[in-house]
C-alpha cells in the first residue's frame, strides 16, 4: 500500500505495510502498536480482524485510551516494520454479520418502534436487544421479511464522515457517541447510524438475515440473528438434523409433528405401564421383607442396603412398607460416591419418629437429613456398607 494514511474501517484494504511505534508484553502475551493498520479492533458489539503480521498470527486486536491500536500476536516480533495481512473470509463474515444487523435494528424500528439498546456479534452467533416488553414470532417474522427484501434490492452502502454541524442533514436511527468527525453508515433510502465497524458496500453483499431465537432479557426482549454465510450453515445444520430424525420416525418433514406427538402418547403409556409394574413389584417386594423381618417388641425392623437399585425404586419400596403394620424400615443405596436414605414407619407405631431418626443416622454418617415423624429421606458420603447399616440398625432400636 502506498496511501500516506490507513485505516482499519478501510474494507478494501487486505494487505498493507506499516512501520512499529511501540510495543509491550501483556499478560496475554506481546503486543505491538504500529502507525496505521487496517485491523479491525473489538469495539461497538464487532469482533475484532485477525491476520497476520510478518506471518506472525495476530490473536486480539483492541484500542487503548489514547486510542493506539494494539496487535497481541501469538509470539514475539523482532521488526521495525511490518507486512500485515487481514484473513478476508473473517472480515467479510463480520461485515454481513454488522450490515446486516443494521438493517435489523432498523426494521424494529419502522414496524415496531423499537430500539436498539445493546448489540452483540461473537463468533458463532449474534444478538440484538430491544426496548420491547414482548415481541412475537409472527412481528419478529415481519421484520425478518422487510430485511431480506432490502437485502436483494442491494441497495448502496454508503460510508460519510462529517463534523457535528452536519448530522442534521441525515436521519439518524441513533445519536453519536462521539464527538468531533463522526462516521455514518448509511444504507440507501432506509438507514442512518454513526458507527465505526465495517460494513458491505452493497446490501446484497449480506446474502440472509435469519433470525433464530426470541427470548426475553433484562426487561426487554433479546433476538437472536444470522447473517450471509453463517446462515446457510445454520440452515445446512438443520436440514441435517431433520434429515437424521426423518430415518429415525420414518417420516417426512411435513409429518414430524404427528409422528412427535404419537412418539410422546406411546411414551406417556410405557411409562404408566412402567410405574404399574414398579408399584407391583414394590409391594410383593414388600411383604416379602416384612415376613423375613425380625419381631422386637412386637414390630418389625427392616434394614437394608442395595448398590445397584435408584432411588426412586426404594422410594416405591417405602411405600408400600408404610402401608403394612407395626414396621419400621430404614432403606439405602449407593449412587456414586454418595449413600443416600430413606426412613419410614406405618402409622401405627406412633412412638417412632422416621425425621428424627434420619436426623441421628446422617449426622452419624457426616452428612444431613430430616422429614416428617412418618417418611424421612437424606444422604451421606460413601463409606463402608457395613458400618452404615450398624449405625441404621442402632438407631432404629433406639426408638423401638
Amino acid at each position: 500500500m502506498t496511501t500516506e494514511k490507513l485505516y482499519y474501517t478501510d474494507v478494501t484494504c487486505k494487505d498493507f505495510t506499516a512501520r512499529v511505534e511501540s510495543q509491550q508484553e501483556t499478560a496475554k502475551g506481546p503486543a505491538v502498536a504500529l502507525d496505521r493498520t487496517a485491523f479491525y479492533p473489538t469495539s461497538g458489539g464487532q469482533q475484532h480482524d485477525v491476520g497476520t503480521l510478518n506471518d506472525i498470527a495476530v490473536r486480539d486486536v483492541w484500542s487503548d485510551a489514547e486510542g493506539r491500536i494494539w496487535h497481541l500476536l501469538e509470539k514475539p516480533l523482532d521488526a521495525s516494520s511490518v507486512r500485515g495481512s487481514i484473513d478476508w473470509d473473517v472480515r467479510f463474515d463480520h461485515m454481513q454479520q454488522h450490515s446486516g444487523q443494521h438493517l435489523l435494528s432498523a426494521g424494529f424500528m419502522r414496524f415496531l418502534q423499537a430500539n436498539t439498546l445493546s448489540v452483540h456479534m461473537g463468533t458463532a452467533v449474534n444478538t440484538v436487544d430491544l426496548d420491547l416488553p414482548q415481541l412475537s414470532w409472527e412481528e419478529a417474522f415481519r421484520v425478518e421479511e422487510e430485511v431480506n427484501r432490502i437485502i436483494q434490492e442491494n441497495r448502496r452502502v454508503a460510508i460519510h464522515l462529517v463534523g457535528e454541524e452536519a448530522l442534521g442533514d441525515f436521519n439518524l436511527r441513533r445519536e453519536p457517541q462521539v464527538c468531533g468527525v463522526i462516521r455514518i453508515v448509511q444504507i440507501e433510502g432506509y438507514d442512518a447510524s454513526p458507527c465505526g465497524g465495517t460494513h458491505t458496500p452493497f446490501t446484497g453483499q449480506i446474502g440472509l438475515v435469519k433470525l433464530t431465537a426470541i427470548e426475553r432479557y433484562k426487561g426487554g426482549i433479546r433476538v437472536t440473528f444470522l447473517c450471509g454465510m453463517r446462515a446457510l450453515r445454520d440452515y445446512r445444520h438443520a436440514l441435517q438434523i431433520l434429515q437424521q430424525l426423518g430415518a429415525q420416525l420414518s417420516a417426512g418433514s411435513d409429518d414430524f409433528a404427528d409422528a412427535v406427538a404419537r412418539l410422546q402418547d406411546e411414551i406417556r403409556i410405557l411409562r404408566r405401564s412402567q410405574q404399574q409394574s414398579q408399584e407391583t413389584l414394590a409391594e410383593i417386594e414388600a411383604q416379602q421383607l416384612w415376613q423375613a423381618a425380625p419381631v422386637h417388641n412386637g414390630a418389625r425392623r427392616i434394614v437394608k442396603h442395595w448398590e445397584t437399585r435408584s432411588f426412586s425404586e426404594i422410594q416405591a419400596l417405602a411405600r408400600k412398607l408404610r402401608e403394612l403394620p407395626l414396621t419400621t424400615a430404614f432403606l439405602m443405596v449407593t449412587e456414586g460416591e454418595n449413600l443416600r436414605l430413606i426412613c419410614t414407619r406405618s402409622d401405627d407405631l406412633e412412638k417412632v419418629d422416621a425425621g428424627a431418626c434420619m436426623r441421628t443416622a446422617t449426622r452419624e454418617l457426616g452428612g444431613r437429613g430430616g422429614g416428617t415423624p412418618t417418611l424421612a429421606q437424606g444422604g451421606a458420603p460413601l463409606g463402608t456398607a457395613e458400618a452404615a447399616l450398624e449405625v441404621l440398625n442402632r438407631v432404629l432400636s433406639m426408638e423401638m
